[in-house]
């Protein structure tokens, strides 16, 4: 019970239910350190696992053959005693023809190369390899495209809509002042040719933006850059035909709802290894895996 409840609030929240539920008296720290406990366990058992398929060189058997699978990674940042730590957090999706959009997750306080192997050996459980179309949306960090490179080459690589969007709507309020008419008129228009006319009709407007423009030429010269490297994951028009996904809402929402909701409270301040240790149990709980793991008698571990 403490370990559930202790995915979910504050330990000392925890003690004070079970007291009102039980009339038993378990002091948080007590709760702490069972949840935590736990939550290594999941994690140990979660790395030998991701260990034994690269020793052995074969992915985990697929659990479900969706025809059109998306991966998603970004990441939020977490209060540590050692300071902010960014936990980075992943969502694999698909749409099921009877229950409908199905997502599960994964978030780890790690490198970029550790968490790229739990998001495709997630991947693999939900069916990457036998997916006749996988999709890797992201907000144009490099970090999740060239993970997208090392574990998902045959993928199509969208760039999400909502930051490109801000993208250029930051160049407006450089171009013309935040606020102005000028500002919502220019963002706009180039709006409208990234969404009806794709990636390569907005760099051509901007470059012909540029050469006219005498004044705060830098904001256009990086959202310029900012396009040109990533102008092959920006043919939205295309996207939206072929009825595919151009926002990574879902992943967005993991970071609230793993981190977020519960690493963010009023003066929590986490060792690395504890805020890690509840990610685990929160995500086994989202993930629908909560049986499961209390089955295999963690406590015991």
């Amino acid at each position: 019970m403490v370990s559930l409840l202790a995915a979910q609030t504050s330990f000392d929240q925890v003690s004070r239910m079970v007291q009102e539920l039980l009339g038993i008296r378990v002091d948080d720290n007590t709760i702490a350190e069972t949840a935590e406990h736990v939550g290594k366990v999941v994690l140990a058992r979660q790395d030998a696992a991701v260990a034994e398929c690269r020793q052995r060189r074969r992915p985990p058997e697929a659990e479900v053959r969706p025809q059109r699978l998306y991966l998603s990674a970004d990441g939020a940042l977490a209060p540590t005693r050692e300071g902010w730590r960014e936990a980075k957090c992943g969502a694999v999706y698909w749409d099921d023809p009877i229950e409908g959009r199905q997502s599960r997750y994964v978030a780890r306080l790690a490198g970029c190369a550790s968490f790229g192997e739990h998001l495709w050996y997630l991947g693999c459980r939900c069916g990457l390899r036998e997916a006749p179309e996988l999709v890797v949306l992201g907000d144009g960090s490099a970090w999740i495209w060239n993970q997208a490179r090392v574990h998902f080459r045959r993928a199509r690589e969208i760039l999400d809509w909502y930051h490109a969007s801000e993208h250029i709507w930051c160049c407006a309020h450089e171009l013309y002042g935040e606020g102005q008419a000028g500002a919502a008129s220019w963002a706009n228009g180039m709006l409208k040719v990234l969404y009806e006319h794709g990636g390569r009709a907005l760099l051509k407007r901007l470059m012909r933006s540029q050469r006219s423009r005498k004044r705060f030429r830098q904001a256009l010269v990086h959202l310029i850059g900012y396009v040109g490297s990533n102008v092959e994951r920006m043919e939205y028009p295309a996207y939206r035909a072929e009825g595919l996904d151009i926002g990574s809402g879902p992943v967005e929402s993991a970071c609230k709802r793993l981190v977020g909701g519960r690493l963010k409270g009023p003066g929590m301040r986490w060792t690395p290894s504890g805020a890690q240790a509840i990610l685990a149990l929160r995500t086994c709980w989202f993930n629908q895996e909560w049986q499961e793991l209390w089955n295999s008698k963690p406590l015991a571990a």
